[in-house]
């Protein structure tokens, strides 16, 4: 019998019974505590983004029996990556909840899912007489933890995926334990009975989000490793496993070709493609490590794995290195991500779980049992306190990619400068926050690691253009086959449901194959030709990135239309409601555009009569609280 083998039975023994088993009342009282304030935590930071949408379209389109496509009636084009979340909105659709109203309860509720997951998982995985401990400690650095918090809800697969994935992780361990136990006491039959769930849970997990295969890869790979010596006892299991991964999996792989055409998503195309800036990528990473105080993770996390080592249960951290490092380094590859931390989220989990049995495994005494406690408060204070001041600080008006993307923005000086706190007056503190402000503005500046605030606000902004261009169809001022080309094709389409030509190729297979146009910006380095929006034909083409419409009512509009004519642009406008002006570029040429376009007064910002007739008609300056874009 092999060593791993002779010693399961002794370390089984802790964790055979319930996790509950041992969890005194004060334990329970700092458990309900936790998830009280961690719920309180994320509906402070409630929001959706734009790319939300983007699959709130696809869910909705299924529930209308339009198919999985962005645009009805056309081309098939697989631009999301979040396959499960979108069959599970459609089918909340069905039930009458609007998308756009059911993705954040259902984030909510995911992250419920995972606060017991974590509880559970560090619980059953302590020492027995401190489970209540590791499960408290565990759960309240998830609760303390802004980013946890930030990802609770967004309108995007985060949560989700993230429970499949832990909760897949929790039971991979429950049956390694069921497993090692049945080869001690020579019981192959029992062998038998231990369900492959772990496979199922990481499979599901892959068909949220596609980085799941390489965190499955690891999770399960991993424990076949470890026991290699009990391959014969695990052979059904270990071929169960693989069936049942390869079976969910491929299916989804096949259904992907059979309607898509495509063996990877379109947004690989659009956003990766083989493409590799582990610069930016390790950048992003340290920002991410910086901001959230990683190095005070450090001893404990050792602590952590030591205990586990001493106890024969070395699968538990080896199962949370093998989620995390392995995608820590892909993440590194492509160059980070568009969002604030998002595919990094699911490492608190992990992190946290072992940080909570070294502290359980310290808590010996009085004196050892004060300074692990006060270890895990001082990593929740420091590992939490630049995140609040980044969301805090935030403007409260849109700027694009701040702070990096607009150094000449008065706000950016003081953004998250180490004097602007106390604690990050301290020498060592100082130097690393003033690090991490500069990696920062940098990561920001090619639209890597954008802020919570930055998206919410943007959102603002894209639901009112949006919903404008609905009210016009609806009005008939513009036919519903209108088809428009933009760049940010979430709440525009899907309020508007217009037909639309993502010009970023997230939604457009041709775009997404073609020419890098914009090689410093993550995940936008694409970008469509005019003569290609003319060869689909698009009608409107956006002279802004995002919108068509703007507002007589605001400077920039004023503002925009001088330029247009100085630059002798072939750009049109049209005022399509009071103080509401189009103004957009007409691939299929004037004549087209007014054919189809009777009722609008189509005029070049060449003309100068109608350039100086409408600017006498605007408003003499703006008035209080109208929105301004920069």
């Amino acid at each position: 019998m092999s060593a791993s083998a002779s010693t399961a039975p002794s370390a089984e023994q802790s964790v055979a019974a319930s996790p509950q088993a041992g969890i005194g009342w004060p334990a329970w009282v700092a458990l309900a505590g936790s998830l009280g304030v961690l719920l309180f935590h994320a509906h402070h930071y409630a929001f959706l983004t734009d790319d939300a949408y983007i699959s709130f379209r696809y869910a909705r389109n299924l529930s209308e029996g339009a198919g999985l496509v962005f645009n009805p009636g056309y081309e098939a084009v697989e631009g999301y990556t979040n396959f499960l979340w979108v069959i599970l909105l459609a089918a909340v659709d069905r039930l009458g909840a609007a998308p756009h109203h059911a993705a954040i309860p259902l984030s909510m509720a995911c992250t419920v899912g995972l606060w017991a997951v974590v509880a559970g998982l560090a619980a059953r995985w302590a020492p027995a007489d401190r489970r209540g401990i590791a499960a408290a400690g565990a759960t309240w650095l998830l609760a303390l933890t802004p980013s946890v918090a930030v990802w609770s809800t967004g309108g995007l697969e985060t949560r989700l995926f993230e429970l499949l994935i832990v909760t897949g992780a929790l039971r991979l361990l429950s049956e390694d334990a069921a497993l090692s136990r049945a080869n001690a006491l020579g019981a192959s039959g029992e062998t038998s009975r231990v369900l492959p769930l772990a496979a199922l849970l990481l499979a599901l997990g892959t068909l949220t989000r596609p980085d799941g295969l390489l965190i499955s890869a690891g999770v399960l790979g991993v424990a076949v490793l470890l026991r290699w010596r009990e391959l014969s006892p695990r052979l059904l299991w270990t071929l169960r496993s693989a069936a049942v991964y390869a079976a969910v999996v491929g299916v989804h792989y096949g259904f992907r070709r059979m309607y898509y055409g495509e063996w990877l998503p379109n947004t690989y195309y659009a956003k990766v493609a083989g493409q590799t800036w582990w610069g930016l990528g390790a950048q992003y990473l340290e920002v991410f490590a910086l901001e959230h105080a990683v190095y005070l993770w450090v001893p404990l996390l050792v602590v952590g794995v030591a205990f586990h080592l001493r106890r024969g249960t070395a699968l538990v951290p080896l199962v949370a290195g093998a989620a995390c490092l392995p995608h820590a380094v892909y993440i590194a590859s492509v160059g980070g991500d568009h969002f604030e931390f998002r595919p990094l989220d699911l490492y608190f989990p992990f992190a946290f779980v072992l940080m909570a049995h070294g502290a359980a495994s310290l808590c010996r005494g009085p004196a050892r049992t004060t300074a692990a406690i006060g270890w895990l408060a001082l990593v929740a204070l420091v590992g939490g306190e630049l995140p609040y001041r980044a969301h805090a600080g935030f403007p409260e008006r849109y700027i694009p990619s701040f702070p990096g993307g607009r150094q000449d923005e008065p706000r950016v000086d003081a953004y998250l400068h180490p004097d602007g706190n106390r604690l990050h007056r301290l020498p060592g503190l100082r130097r690393a926050a003033a690090h991490h402000r500069r990696l920062l503005n940098e990561i920001t500046r090619h639209y890597a690691g954008l802020r919570r605030g930055e998206h919410a606000l943007f959102l603002e902004e894209t639901v009112a253009e949006g919903r404008a261009l609905g009210r016009l169809v609806e009005r008939g001022v513009l036919p519903v086959d209108t088809h428009v080309g933009i760049c940010c094709v979430g709440a525009i389409p899907y309020y508007s449901r217009l037909r639309v030509l993502d010009r970023i190729g997230l939604t457009d297979a041709v775009v997404a194959r073609g020419e890098v146009t914009q090689p410093l910006l993550v995940a936008h380095a694409r970008s469509a030709s005019r003569e290609y929006g003319r060869e689909k034909g698009v009608d409107f083409w956006s002279v802004d990135p995002v919108r068509l419409l703007f507002n007589g009512r605001d400077p920039q509009f004023a503002r925009s239309l001088r330029g247009l004519h100085r630059l002798e642009q072939d750009v049109y406008f049209a005022r399509v409601a009071p103080q509401l002006y189009l103004v957009a570029e007409l691939p299929q040429g004037i004549e087209a555009a007014r054919r189809k376009f009777g009722t609008l007064d189509l005029q070049s910002v060449r003309d100068a009569d109608a350039v100086n007739r409408t600017l006498r008609s605007l408003p003499a300056r703006r008035p209080p609280g109208a929105m301004r874009r920069e």
